[in-house]
């Protein structure tokens, strides 16, 4: 084994710290260097660890928020663990994030050996990536997750996702890729929700020359693009019935044929789906298909959303902070006692993209005023749980607003009009997105307008989750 690898020791026993550096030297890695779990990413990344060992003296949570930083400056960095908190709680350890290894607290020298040449055997395999998901979090509903997600990632079958809007589905489909066998060849992602009906299918299955006005020559599709990897097919409560047909044929027979085709097609890939929808109760409705519920749901997993979970809020802000300020080189703000608590309080409709959008916007502003000021922790819970009323459009204007549009040069009754009527629309399409948790073609259905309508309006008004 090539022992010029950089190690990097993290512990807040300074005694402990040395005698571990002392065994790791003896052992014939002579670049070893000391640091302490308060250190900045900055300070990590002049290391520029190929691994490191986290002690003993640490913490449950501080060696977390270690790994977090560790994991920011390269996801790749094989990590050594002997924090009794973490290594207590066995497998569950493990599955958090890949390339974690645990040693014996007493670090017998052969112990500590035969760990670095497991941990960067396993580097040098390449399992690890810049891709690498990383699913943040220690509660028991997270654990869970992190469990499924390694013992069927190896298993070449269906998983079916579903949770609340923001809470990580995508991740979890990207974690079940990542650590399949399958991880070599491509992830394909369809957004069942974001592409009308008449475009789906043909983005999915491709199309043959003069299979419809405008197809010019054959085009493949994104299933023939997944061959071999991984196809994550997102809000697939969003298709049609039409469709449902053919993707069970797919999921059954793994056969296909492109628009205008003539002849079956066979494609090897894995099918994980993901819905915020209740799919039993549209199979109930008869919305959806019975037989494909069944064949997506061979395993379920169900996301918490992000107040089911409050416990990892906080590690959530102390990641994003770490991750963010690192890449836009400034120095991670504090979070006072009274944010901490308002954050951990705040019912997080958005779950986990808004907490992440929040603490982006802190590090650009350099403050958290703004929280109390923009998230109402009984407003937005209302938003969430009633549907917009037709009286919920009313828009009131201050009355510096209304002294500002006087003043301006160009003042007219007809832009007065014009600007009122777009700001109240917006507040409208706002609320029917965070009521249908942001399923575009309920908030069209709701709104009364077309589906093609919304989107134009999303994309003109720059509204995102």
């Amino acid at each position: 084994m090539n022992n010029d690898v950089n190690i990097v020791i993290i512990d807040s026993d300074s005694t402990a710290q040395a005698d571990l550096e002392k065994k790791v030297t003896r052992l014939g890695f002579p670049l070893c260097a000391t640091a302490s779990p308060d250190w900045s990413i900055d300070q990590l990344d002049n290391l520029k660890p190929d691994l490191a060992i986290l002690g003993p003296s640490l913490d449950l949570e501080t060696c977390m928020k270690s790994i977090h930083k560790l994991k920011i400056v390269d996801s790749s960095t094989a990590i050594l663990l002997s924090c009794p908190d973490l290594c207590s709680s066995g497998e569950s350890v493990n599955t958090a994030f890949d390339g974690l290894h645990s040693i014996d607290p007493r670090y017998r020298p052969n112990e500590i050996s035969l760990s670095i040449e497991n941990a960067m055997a396993y580097r040098a395999e390449g399992k690890q990536g810049p891709d690498l998901p990383l699913l943040i979090g220690q509660s028991a509903e997270m654990l869970d997750i992190r469990q499924k997600i390694r013992t069927v990632s190896a298993k070449d079958i269906t998983v079916l996702i579903s949770g609340e809007t923001g809470t990580g589905k995508e991740l979890i489909a990207r974690s079940l890729h990542f650590y399949s066998p399958r991880n070599k060849n491509p992830l394909v992602k369809i957004n069942c929700a974001a592409i009308p009906d008449q475009l789906l299918e043909s983005e999915i299955f491709g199309f043959q020359k003069g299979a419809f006005t405008g197809a010019l020559k054959p085009k493949p599709g994104q299933l023939e693009m997944a061959n071999g990897g991984t196809l994550f097919i997102d809000e697939i409560g969003a298709v049609s019935l039409s469709l449902q047909a053919k993707f069970l044929q797919i999921l059954e027979d793994k056969v296909f044929s492109r628009l205008g085709g003539t002849r079956d097609q066979f494609v090897d890939v894995r099918c994980v789906a993901a819905t915020n929808a209740e799919l039993r109760q549209m199979v109930k409705e008869g919305t959806f298909r019975k037989d494909l519920y069944y064949r997506l749901n061979i395993v379920h997993i169900k996301v918490p959303s992000l107040r089911e979970r409050r416990g990892d809020i906080l590690l959530l802000v102390d990641y994003y902070l770490n991750k963010y300020c690192f890449e836009l080189k400034r120095t991670p703000p504090e979070v006072p006692v009274h944010v901490s608590d308002f954050l951990v309080s705040y019912h997080w409709p958005g779950n986990v993209r808004e907490l992440e959008n929040v603490v982006r916007r802190a590090i650009v502003l350099r403050g958290w005023d703004f929280i109390f000021n923009e998230l109402s922790l009984d407003s937005l819970k209302r938003d969430s749980e009633h549907p917009p009323s037709s009286d919920s459009a009313l828009l009131v204007w201050s009355d510096d607003q209304i002294k500002r549009l006087f003043q301006e040069p160009d003042f007219s009754i007809k832009k007065i009009a014009k600007t009122y009527v777009s700001e109240a629309e917006c507040q409208m399409i706002l609320k029917a997105l965070r009521h249908t948790e942001w399923n575009r073609k309920k908030a069209a259905k709701q709104l009364g307008v077309s589906y093609k309508t919304l989107l134009n309006r999303i994309e003109e008004f720059n509204l995102k989750p």
